[in-house]
């Protein structure tokens, strides 16, 4: 297991302290506000802004701003992504659309971004609103880029996994990275090797996340519901080199089942075992090397900075993650 050290933990506490205090006066608000951020999550993205913004000469207050603004925007968009994908469940408990409804997740899910972006404001530095700005503008394409690939289906291609990819999680990871730069005043050559960083590493950490969505039917600590993208009807990289991979009936048993929300006991099990197709296997984990080999190779231009070590051990930890 990952452990932070002290100080960066103290500081990610600051900003799920920061994140409950943006609460509104009306009780309905309040109520759904703190579901919401009671199921705190791993909170990646707002980490990677504090290592790339981590610095004697800013102000602490700054970068926790920063980071509660990168986990603000994280937060808006999986309250709207469980509404898209009519989820039950998020980070172990319901999801907000399941305890109260679409539409209230649609509104709180505006809320949140808007608070993101008043406290974005006061930062007053615009470059870093620029990218953020772009970025949620990134991860709203690419969430209606995947509603068309649902009706791809077979057609798919890896190029556009690899782009909802970096649209969906990779734009976030690099913006974190690259206004966590910008902020802590690092030079055009280092901010740029950040955004870099984040995008491989962002990319990495969704193939681990595709990953992970099968192996919850075989264990229980992953804290997702098991098949969870599959029952959705969506394609990610090990479905896709499974599909590759698979003889004919088994390409149509997949396409068959895929999308269905009851699936049997035995029929999940033969899907998985397709899944773990040593070809598959061997596909998907070079895959994920490769990002994080990259992750890595852009980090290693950064080895002059106070946040190398740490930000090594994350990337190492995220490829072997359960959860």
């Amino acid at each position: 297991m990952y452990t932070l050290n002290k100080s960066t933990q103290a500081e990610l506490n600051r900003v799920q302290a920061i994140i409950k205090k943006e609460l509104a006066s009306e009780k309905i608000i309040q109520e759904i506000y703190e579901y919401i951020f009671n199921a705190e999550g791993k909170k990646t993205r707002a980490l990677l802004c504090l290592l790339a913004s981590k610095s004697r000469h800013i102000k602490p207050t700054n970068r926790i701003n920063l980071a509660s603004i990168i986990e603000l925007l994280h937060t808006a968009t999986l309250v709207h992504d469980d509404v898209v994908d009519e989820s039950d469940l998020r980070r172990g408990t319901k999801s907000v659309n399941q305890v109260w409804t679409n539409s209230y997740s649609v509104l709180m899910g505006d809320f949140i971004y808007s608070k993101a972006f008043i406290l974005m404001v006061k930062l007053e530095i615009s470059t870093i609103l620029d990218e953020l700005a772009k970025a949620t503008n990134d991860i709203a394409k690419g969430e209606i880029i995947q509603l068309e690939l649902f009706e791809k289906k077979q057609l798919v291609q890896l190029k556009d996994l690899l782009k909802v990819s970096y649209l969906k999680t990779g734009r976030l990871f690099e913006a974190s990275a690259k206004t966590g730069a910008i902020l802590a005043n690092r030079s055009n050559k280092e901010i740029k090797t950040f955004g870099l960083l984040g995008k491989a590493w962002g990319t990495a950490f969704q193939i681990q996340d595709d990953i992970l969505d099968y192996e919850a039917l075989k264990k229980l600590d992953t804290g997702k519901p098991a098949m969870k993208d599959y029952k959705e009807g969506k394609i990610t990289f090990p479905l896709f080199f499974a599909l590759q991979n698979a003889k004919p009936k088994d390409r149509k048993f997949i396409m068959e089942n895929l999308g269905r929300t009851k699936i049997s006991k035995k029929d999940q099990n033969k899907i998985y075992q397709l899944i773990h197709n040593n070809k598959t296997q061997q596909n998907i984990n070079a895959l994920l090397e490769k990002y994080t080999k990259e992750s890595q190779r852009h980090l290693n231009n950064l080895r002059h900075l106070p946040c190398y070590n740490e930000m090594l051990d994350l990337i190492m930890f995220s490829k072997i993650r359960k959860i």
